[in-house]
């Protein structure tokens, strides 16, 4: 999974060149150490190391059999994931959060549901009666319908494709 650290190593690499424009300019350590700590952050909050709400998408298959489980496969960074990580968190829903930085069937599913791209967020219903995974819009409505059952179309086994609008 090559580039995934290029958006944390421009982080720090910048957070260096600021703390070291601060100390050029005589305004001191402390406000140098602190642009490099808040950099430090935001690299790791941006990082494949982020560990936040990832399940590995091996075990939420192996809970699957149970029922229709909805799967958000997201990665750290991308403001339509975090955005609809809080939206489902606030209704109550029950997804499966799983990283594609961390788990390499998660990252292929991805890619394989859009065209090769890793766009995220990517919703989709593991369903016990469908061949393979179902591509649901992935918003609040969009997994509230998938998660009573409303969901009728694309039951083939076939992922639909996704709209790239479909962001949250």
């Amino acid at each position: 999974m090559p580039g995934h650290w290029t958006a944390p190593a421009a982080v720090v690499a910048l957070g260096c060149a600021l703390a070291w424009i601060i100390v050029g300019f005589g305004h001191g350590l402390p406000l140098a150490a602190l642009a490099l700590a808040v950099a430090g952050v935001v690299a790791l909050r941006s990082s494949p190391l982020r560990v936040s709400g990832h399940e590995p998408l091996q075990a939420v298959r192996g809970a699957a059999g149970r029922g229709n489980t909805v799967v958000v496969l997201w990665r750290p960074g991308c403001p339509y994931s975090a955005a609809l990580r809080r939206r489902a968190a606030r209704e109550g829903l029950d997804v499966h959060w799983v990283n594609i930085w961390r788990d390499e069937d998660a990252f292929e599913l991805c890619r394989s549901i859009n065209d090769g791209a890793e766009e995220t967020p990517t919703a989709v219903l593991l369903d016990p009666t469908a061949a393979g995974p179902v591509v649901i819009p992935a918003s609040v409505p969009g997994i509230r319908e998938a998660i009573t059952g409303a969901l009728t179309t694309g039951r083939t086994g076939e992922p639909r494709r996704r709209r790239s609008s479909s962001h949250p």
